[in-house]
């Protein structure tokens, strides 16, 4: 019976440091959300800068903090990506940076995020290896519910009021490209 009270704590320092460990990953993931969310409305919200300027600064948000291999590799696979050559799926994940921050930021969308602000706690949770983070956007008498996946590093999905960012992506991608080729879209696109 005194053999079971010296496994005890054992057992209790090889669990209680991974559940710790979790605790503090989701932490981690709703601080760099936190950071980042915060980062992009000081850019929005700069009187300073004019709208290039902020879409530079948006841009340099997107390089940084967006998993744009993760995000390409999703919008385009149903056009073939993984089938594209090392050279042409580095033409697209360019392409892709270039368009989110049209996509994010594109024309109207800039002024409509003025003055908004990030509302109550993050919530985070795990979501298979990655981590959900719940933030809520207050602006004026309305808001908006968006759920960030992250590694804690870079984000890889964004839902906006429900909606699936990615699906929305896809959607736009197939349209655009249309019966040609992925390569033929983003090489007429390029040369723009």
């Amino acid at each position: 019976m005194l053999k079971i009270f010296h496994i005890i704590p054992f057992i209790c320092l090889c669990i209680f440091p991974v559940a710790g460990a979790e605790v503090s990953s989701e932490v981690a993931a709703a601080g760099f959300i936190e950071k980042l969310v915060n980062d992009a409305l000081g850019i929005v919200n700069h009187s300073g800068m004019s709208e290039d300027e902020k879409r530079k600064g948006l841009s340099e948000c997107v390089n940084k903090d967006l998993d744009i291999d993760r995000i390409t590799q999703a919008v385009f696979a149903p056009l073939g990506y993984k089938d594209l050559s090392d050279e042409d799926k580095e033409k697209v994940k360019e392409f892709m940076k270039k368009y989110l921050v049209d996509f994010y930021a594109g024309e109207g969308k800039l002024s409509a995020m003025v003055n908004a602000k990030l509302s109550g706690k993050l919530v985070a949770a795990p979501k298979e290896k990655d981590f959900s983070v719940k933030t809520n956007f207050k602006k004026d008498s309305s808001s908006v519910e968006i759920v960030w996946i992250t590694d804690g590093q870079r984000v890889y999905y964004v839902e906006i009021a429900g909606f699936n960012q990615i699906t929305t992506l896809r959607s736009e991608m197939k349209s655009a490209v249309g019966t040609g080729t992925l390569m033929e879209y983003i090489n007429k696109r390029s040369a723009k």
